[in-house]
């Protein structure tokens, strides 16, 4: 039997940090089943006073069970154990996935944004919950884009992403954003707008794209080319927006509390913090863009509306709900006004 040992990452938020053991155990419980080896024993581990998260195998690692670890959005690093008296602790290399540097996603700061280790946590979660896997050409699809910290995270993992935020100043700023971000790192990129809905002028919806490469070489050819787009637009209208099956995940945090109003279903000018309105909405359009076998992770606060008033909106349109103890241990305290948890389905 091989034991392995995660130290945590200290992250930018010591209140998340001292959240994420959780966390980070339902995220690797989630892991540990798209590995090759067998795990058991999956568990918080103190050794001299310090935190790991610890899990067995009965084989070492394979190099593809690593790229999983190493993307893990708790891993900060990875050890082997190699004796308890005393210990010693065996250093492991970390796959180098990232295709853009992960200090993209800590740069921009706002009030109301989502922590990007969360956010990443997310994103390993709808994948590893897929019937997709990191070596594919990932497509990923935040319908509430807000200033695109999923959409960052999806870029340090080289997906191709895209996102849809209803407030045009959100999209300004994250256009803005990744424009000089790419322009600092001098990675070779051009900037698109075009129309991606309506008849006529005042109908129209625009989405603004980027299509970049680290290097000239890479750029030159047009399938090495990363995509980044944002749709100034409705999170309902996703299917006008977007081809059908296009999306392998769907990642979002919802809109809550005063500064993440959203409006009702209704269309009524009335501001709504309530995701069932917005879920019965937007479901059905989100089911027809994502692929057959993707998946749609999306975060809420859950004092607004308990979880299990939110599954038979997703059962009713096509979505098989994933849940048992692991997809049961995401949901924590962010302040005393939200209990963030997290809700995971699939398109079958």
């Amino acid at each position: 039997m091989h034991t392995y040992l995660i130290l945590q990452n200290p992250g930018h938020n010591r209140v998340y940090y001292n959240l994420a053991g959780k966390l980070a155990l339902a995220e690797l419980s989630v892991a540990t089943a798209r590995l090759n080896s067998q795990c058991h024993n999956i568990c918080i581990k103190e050794l001299e006073g310090i935190r790991y998260l610890a899990f067995e195998t009965e084989e070492e690692l394979f190099d593809s069970d690593l790229q999983i670890v190493s993307r893990l959005s708790f891993a900060f690093a990875l050890f082997k154990l190699h004796s308890t008296n005393p210990y010693s602790l065996m250093p492991i290399a970390k796959f180098e996935y990232e295709y853009l540097n992960d200090k993209i996603s800590s740069l921009l700061k706002y009030p109301g944004k989502t922590n990007e280790l969360f956010t990443k946590m997310m994103v390993n979660v709808a994948l590893l919950s897929s019937d997709f896997s990191y070596n594919h050409q990932i497509k990923l699809l935040d319908p509430v884009a807000g200033r695109g910290t999923t959409l960052y995270e999806g870029c340090i993992y080289g997906f191709d992403v895209a996102g849809i935020e209803i407030e045009p100043k959100s999209v300004h700023e994250a256009n803005l954003f990744i424009k000089k971000y790419l322009e600092a790192e001098r990675h070779k990129h051009k900037i698109d707008r075009h129309q991606v809905y309506g008849k006529n002028k005042s109908e129209a919806v625009y989405i603004d794209e980027v299509e970049y490469a680290k290097t000239k070489d890479e750029f030159k050819n047009e399938s090495s080319r990363k995509k980044f787009g944002i749709v100034t637009g409705e999170a309902q209208m996703a299917a006008s927006y977007f081809k059908a099956n296009s999306f392998h995940v769907i990642v979002g945090d919802l809109p809550y509390g005063i500064a993440h109003g959203n409006k009702a279903a209704n269309k009524s000018a009335s501001i709504t913090r309530n995701p069932s309105e917005l879920l019965s909405a937007c479901l059905p359009q989100w089911h027809k863009v994502l692929k057959k076998g993707g998946t749609i992770v999306l975060a809420w606060n859950s004092f607004v509306a308990a979880k299990e008033k939110l599954y038979p909106i997703f059962k009713d349109n096509g979505f098989e709900l994933l849940i048992n103890d692991d997809y049961d241990q995401f949901e924590h305290m962010v302040d005393k006004s939200i209990k963030r948890d997290i809700i995971v389905a699939k398109k079958n």
